[in-house]
């Protein structure tokens, strides 16, 4: 089977600033919305892939910042969420979503198995394989992983809005999580604790692969600190909104790596 991505397609992911000396890692699985050229349009108009369910909306330019501020690597994703959804385990039944709030996406529908593995191998794997090379790096250099992903999401979804301003998810009450949620909402913010998404109910995908210990082989050893923050796409839609986000988070996170309790595990986790 000839390869998916040809000449002219991006790679699946970018890191930035490779050399970054922080010991926190910046992730943003749904940074992108590009669709190898071997797929088209995947069914779909330009416009769909502007809209949240194809790209997490300003998530890649706050990521940029962060990345600068904190001096930390970042590992973000090209290709777009709809393609193959990098944040999700490969059984989860929305890694090829058919749908895109409630709109049907023809590309995904009657995938073989051979057109899922395509993808999986040449966009999921390599990224995978990206944030397991800069947690070496980090642990290289004696530093002690922290994993940030970050995510952004529609103001109004189905019909419903959503008023919290920022949200940490979390499948785990880990102390980094909890941390970032008090740093937040003592700056005055509506921040959401598991809302709009409730990820004890939900896949957490890169985060549980690399760090929460739920994943296969080596990976599933390793806890690492570790939150999900996720910004209202209404409120970073341009490069002076995503700043001044980034500064938000910037600060927060230097408090959190500040403070040595918020490096502990989970309550009631098992060890050895």
């Amino acid at each position: 089977m000839r390869s998916l991505l040809q000449a002219g397609d991006p790679p699946p992911f970018e890191i930035l600033n490779p050399d970054g000396r922080s010991d926190c890692i910046l992730i943003c699985e749904h940074a992108g919305n590009v669709v190898p050229a071997a797929l088209g349009r995947m069914g779909l108009d330009d416009d769909d892939f502007g809209r949240h369910y194809a790209v997490d909306i300003g998530a890649r330019g706050v990521t940029d910042h962060l990345s600068r501020l904190l001096d930390a690597p970042a590992i973000v994703a090209n290709y777009s969420r709809l393609v193959v959804d990098i944040n999700r385990t490969l059984d989860h039944e929305t890694t090829f979503p058919t749908t895109g709030e409630g709109k049907p996406i023809p590309g995904n529908v009657g995938l073989s198995d051979a057109d899922k593995a395509q993808r999986i191998d040449e966009i999921y794997k390599p990224f995978d394989q990206a944030v397991r090379d800069v947690i070496e790096s980090v642990l290289d250099h004696g530093g002690r992983p922290m994993l940030l992903a970050v995510h952004s999401y529609t103001p109004v979804f189905f019909g419903t809005p959503r008023p919290w301003e920022c949200a940490v998810l979390w499948r785990e009450d880990w102390p980094m999580s909890r941390a970032m949620i008090g740093h937040l909402r003592a700056l005055g913010l509506n921040v959401g604790d598991n809302e709009p998404y409730d990820s004890r109910k939900q896949c957490f995908g890169t985060l549980d692969r690399h760090a929460g210990g739920h994943g296969d082989g080596v990976d599933g050893q390793f806890l690492w600190p570790h939150a999900l923050v996720e910004i209202r796409n209404n409120l970073i839609q341009n490069d002076k909104d995503q700043q001044s986000w980034a500064e938000i988070l910037a600060g927060v996170v230097h408090k959190i790596m500040a403070d040595e309790s918020n490096r502990g595990l989970p309550p009631d986790t098992p060890l050895g």
